[in-house]
């Protein structure tokens, strides 16, 4: 049961427009039908020579996204929202299964995840808002055993982050369409700011190959509840070691840190967006502490999908070699 119209909501943005992107490029060779379902209109997104239109939706009113989708025909909405606010959130990914659940073509559905699997991580406050949809979800797949089918995509951290601050001339590049930030390795400083003693591994994988992996995975005949990806599984101190040998200007100034020094940056009431995402990247090195990242799932979609990822080493020899 391929995929053939397929609808992506929150796709001009962040890890969403990547997976435009990657449908976009096999779409001639499949034969798909592409749209993007955006809060705001504005033009087509435009990659390989092809196109996807942008369909401006409320993301409230269920009976408009009916519209659409039954329009349009499509058997599969792959959901990459996000935000801040859990009832809002929650909110709206319950309205656009509603929505796709009431369309007679809708066979798969693909929630918001593309990180580490939120329900290995019940300390990341912000993962908790993607946990509702994921039990409505199997409780769908109960009631429409043969005809629906919904996969949990996860890809561990972006290894964008890794990019961040290199002076090579097409350098913003090495970000794709991921936030201009470093996370843990700061290479730009030769710093690191490594949770612990730096021997738990993290997944990575590059923004581009998470695109491809998903869209790769639509040309599947079944899918697997959890989608696992992976460009590479490292620990800590073995990207570390690959940062100091790509950049040959000796030993990085490396933090390791105790549980109580990352907990002394929790804010106890984050009422700004700033104060929640710093509560949230410092909830992540903790979850990385707990053992909470660490690989529980065999990486299966590398397996299954005909795509190569690029590895840690190669990413940073491409933006710092």
């Amino acid at each position: 049961m391929r995929s053939q119209r397929i609808a992506v909501a929150g796709g001009t943005g962040r890890i969403g427009k990547h997976i435009v992107e990657g449908l976009l490029e096999i779409k001639q060779q499949y034969s798909l039908e592409i749209i993007v379902l955006s809060r705001s209109r504005s033009s087509d997104i435009s990659y390989a020579g092809n196109n996807a239109p942008i369909v401006p939706v409320d993301y409230q009113d269920q009976s408009s996204m009916r519209k659409v989708l039954n329009d349009f025909q499509i058997d599969t909405v792959i959901s990459t929202l996000s935000g801040t606010t859990p009832d809002a959130f929650i909110t709206s990914q319950e309205s656009l299964l509603r929505a796709a659940l009431s369309v007679p073509t809708i066979r798969r559905f693909a929630p918001s995840e593309f990180a580490v699997n939120s329900e290995q991580v019940p300390s990341i406050k912000l993962y908790q808002m993607k946990l509702p949809i994921i039990h409505s979800l199997r409780q769908v797949k109960q009631e429409r055993t043969d005809s629906f089918e919904y996969s949990l995509f996860s890809c561990g951290v972006f290894m964008n982050y890794l990019g961040y601050g290199n002076t090579k001339p097409e350098g913003h590049k090495a970000h794709g369409h991921m936030p201009h930030f470093p996370y843990i390795f700061d290479l730009s400083k030769r710093s690191a700011d490594i949770p612990g003693d730096g021997e738990k591994q993290i997944v990575y994988t590059r923004a581009e190959d998470v695109g491809k992996f998903v869209a790769a995975a639509t040309q599947l005949e079944a899918w697997e509840e959890y989608s696992e990806m992976a460009g590479d599984v490292l620990t800590m101190n073995e990207v570390l070691r690959l940062c100091e040998d790509v950049c040959g200007t000796g030993k990085f100034n490396v933090k390791y840190n105790l549980r109580e020094d990352i907990a002394a940056r929790l804010s106890p009431t984050p009422e700004t967006t700033e104060k929640i995402m710093e509560n949230f990247f410092a909830e992540f090195l903790l979850a990385i502490m707990d053992g909470d990242c660490d690989v529980k799932r065999p990486i299966n979609l590398n397996n299954l999908v005909d795509v190569r990822p690029m590895g840690v080493r190669k990413y940073l020899e491409q933006w710092w070699g």
